[in-house]
């Protein structure tokens, strides 16, 4: 269930590069709020600024103007020890090309990620249940090389789960998978949001993705051009919600 309160509040957010006639405006004045249980989707062309704002919200990088509220936390004034420990314990990522540890199992994988915020024991446990319920669970113990692009990409979903983050971000992750497998990853994402209060956000070149949104976020030049609500998002591989 999408929460009222916004669980991510970013306001007046600027981030460029450089200085003088060389300095690049990534981001210019972006306001959006991220609400928990919410699938919310951010398209825009290449060089929008989509993954700049991603990586600005999961505190990969700072801003140069403006807030970025998590919570009740400031995350733009947080040190880089604090910016360590919000990405290890409330934050989960899930990149294009899966950045899967090769010499690790399915299992293994997905409970080093765990253990970050649990016993060993417990982690073994909850990677089994987290594989089981992205539908890999007689791939447990395989590598990473024995499975297909699609399966890697439900290990990595697994994997970020495994830190029960508040807020589980996405950089085209469907991206590197044909349209079959692809459509499976993003409904498990969705299906994601709508049983848990985590706050699921998904950076795609797919405008088309927007109909199964939350909340679409279009950029372009790195401002925010369209943010609007969805009453009734279509469910990812079947028929149209109820909102």
């Amino acid at each position: 269930m999408v929460t009222e309160a916004p669980f991510v509040a970013v306001d007046g957010v600027g981030r460029s590069f450089g200085e003088g006639p060389t300095r690049v405006v990534a981001l210019a004045e972006v306001s959006v709020e991220l609400r928990g249980g919410e699938f919310s989707v951010i398209v825009g062309a290449s060089g929008s600024g989509k993954s700049t704002l991603l990586n600005l919200v999961g505190g990969m990088d700072r801003p140069s103007t403006g807030s970025i509220r998590v919570g009740e936390t400031e995350i733009a004034a947080l040190t880089d020890r604090e910016l360590t420990r919000y990405r290890r314990e409330r934050v989960g990522f899930v990149f294009q090309f899966y950045n899967l540890i090769q010499n690790l199992t399915a299992r293994e994988n997905v409970a080093l990620a765990a253990s970050l915020v649990m016993p060993g024991r417990e982690a073994d446990d909850v990677a089994g249940d987290l594989l089981e319920r992205v539908g890999l669970g007689h791939r447990l113990d395989r590598f990473p090389r024995q499975l297909s692009g699609g399966e890697m990409q439900r290990v990595a979903i697994a994997r970020a789960l495994a830190k029960r983050p508040a807020l589980l971000l996405c950089d085209e992750p469907s991206g590197a998978l044909d349209s079959t497998t692809g459509t499976q990853v993003l409904a498990q994402l969705q299906e994601t949001a709508r049983t848990t209060d985590t706050a699921v956000v998904v950076v795609t070149h797919d405008r088309e993705l927007g109909a199964a949104a939350d909340r679409l976020i279009r950029l372009h030049d790195g401002r925010v051009v369209e943010n609007r609500r969805n009453d009734r998002p279509a469910t990812i591989g079947g028929k149209a919600g109820a909102g």
